[in-house]
């Protein structure tokens, strides 16, 4: 792999992400980026398991395509010390990978992209609603709040998403508290629902811009995935509620 990039741009992927790199994981390899270069865009990838991060930038010069996993906390750590300027990024072995600027280079390990779980996503029949971006923050905003923290009962853990022909509310209780925000900005052909679990919730609820104007939503009765501006949030669903 060999590519030239802007250092921001890349921090700002990598920041974007990072809020799926867990504290703790029986998987080390869970603590790494995964950069996938191909057709002269970057990917960079972060996962807990079960919320995934994917956000795609261009790169400037993309002289050897190819994928690896790279430590997180080095390569923040690195992208905030420098200023904005071209960053070279190359694989040196079959372990280490070179980042080189104006006036240094420094020499991280990296791991081999098969080490990387694989990421579940939603299938083929999966259902697709379009939700106006501030409207899907706001009911999260005014939802996500009233979410229990239920280890016997899960389902109180998330946020209710009930779709329906003339519009979608979203629920949210924690048995002493139910709150329920109603938009007639997204509808779907028939009616379904899926639920949420507040981390997630909460992750998008955070890295959605207010320039965002819509996101895609699309899910099953395993997965949901939100994709908006060249970012895609996939996640489990607390149950398998699935198109009705």
């Amino acid at each position: 792999m060999k590519l030239v990039i802007s250092s921001s741009e890349l921090l700002k992927a990598v920041m974007s992400v990072s809020k799926a790199i867990p504290s703790k994981t029986a998987l080390p390899i869970l603590e790494n980026f995964l950069f996938v270069l191909e057709d002269r865009k970057l990917s960079v990838t972060a996962s807990d398991s079960e919320l995934t991060l994917k956000t795609t930038i261009d790169v400037d010069l993309a002289d050897e395509e190819g994928k690896i996993a790279v430590p997180a906390r080095q390569v923040m750590d690195l992208l905030k010390e420098l200023p904005d300027q071209p960053l070279t990024i190359k694989t040196v072995s079959d372990s280490s990978f070179e980042c080189s600027w104006t006036s240094g280079t420094s020499t991280m390990p990296y791991f081999p992209a098969d080490d990387y779980p694989e990421i579940s996503t939603v299938g083929e029949d999966a259902q697709k609603v379009v939700f106006p971006a501030q409207s899907l923050v706001e009911g999260i905003s005014n939802t996500v709040y009233a979410t229990a923290d239920d280890e016997i009962r899960p389902i109180m853990n998330g946020i209710l998403f009930d779709i329906d022909a003339g519009s979608t509310t979203l629920v949210a209780s924690d048995a002493h508290k139910l709150i329920c925000y109603t938009t007639t900005d997204v509808a779907a052909p028939e009616k379904c629902s899926f639920i949420l679990h507040k981390k997630p919730a909460n992750v998008l609820k955070s890295i959605i811009g207010k320039d965002t104007e819509s996101v895609e939503v699309s899910f099953d009765a395993k997965n949901v995935v939100f994709g908006f501006a060249k970012t895609l949030v996939l996640c489990s669903l607390i149950t398998g509620t699935s198109p009705q």
